[in-house]
């Protein structure tokens, strides 16, 4: 049974909101809505979306602001801003963030949908590396999430995360690590990060045996 994706439609024109999500019904998502900024703070605690519609100019705030201060480092779902400003520089600054996308209004049914297909298909590809149906770990964002909520690594966690999952075919050995993490030869402080690693993985995701080691081999990675 494929499932169906749920959306935290933000906007505050009542009359819009109810036009988008009746749109995105049609098209078999489960939305959930918002008109605030408070409200869809409280709603990304409950739920875990697989894509949000952020309207930037809010009541309490602005979602540009939110998603700086909020989404970007915590929540690892898709964004597409919506506007009815035409300021280029709001554009950018909203790509430069991170957002996915951004759509102008007025927009054409058609377009949204087409952009929400686009990323959801997008933060669905071979980027997206899936440890059990919560965990997972997003290789161009370097971002792992648990339930969408991102789990804060070190920039050298995340490096010895890639590094094994690319090479989740073979074991790798401390003196590789040590190369990638620009670290002296004979130095232990990999094996010391990989503890870490493995802490964090084990408290904040649930995983227990997803890297492993092999006296005289090194560590591998499963998933």
């Amino acid at each position: 049974m494929i499932k169906n994706s749920h959306i935290l439609l933000v906007e505050d024109d009542s009359t819009l909101q109810a036009l988008i999500e009746k749109l995105l019904i049609k098209n078999n998502y489960i939305v959930s809505r918002a008109g605030n900024i408070e409200k869809a703070k409280s709603m990304i605690k409950i739920f875990s979306f697989d894509l949000i519609l952020l309207d930037i100019m809010l009541p309490d705030s602005n979602g540009l602001i939110f998603y700086k201060e909020f989404i970007k480092d915590i929540i690892n779902s898709p964004v597409i801003f919506l506007s009815a400003l035409s300021n280029a520089d709001e554009r950018v600054e909203g790509l430069e963030l991170g957002a996915e996308d951004y759509l102008g209004k007025p927009f054409d049914s058609r377009e949204l949908i087409l952009k929400i297909k686009k990323n959801l298909s997008s933060s669905n590809s071979n980027n997206i590396i899936v440890f059990n149906d919560n965990v997972q770990f997003d290789l161009k964002k370097e971002k792992l999430t648990n339930n969408k909520l991102v789990i804060n690594l070190t920039s050298n966690e995340i490096k010895i995360l890639k590094l094994l999952i690319k090479n989740s075919n073979q074991f790798l050995n401390r003196e590789l690590m040590n190369k990638e993490l620009n670290l002296d030869y004979l130095s232990r402080s990999s094996d010391m990060q990989i503890s870490r690693l493995r802490m964090k993985l084990k408290k904040y995701c649930g995983l227990t045996e997803v890297i492993r080691s092999v006296h005289g081999k090194g560590y591998k990675i499963f998933y």
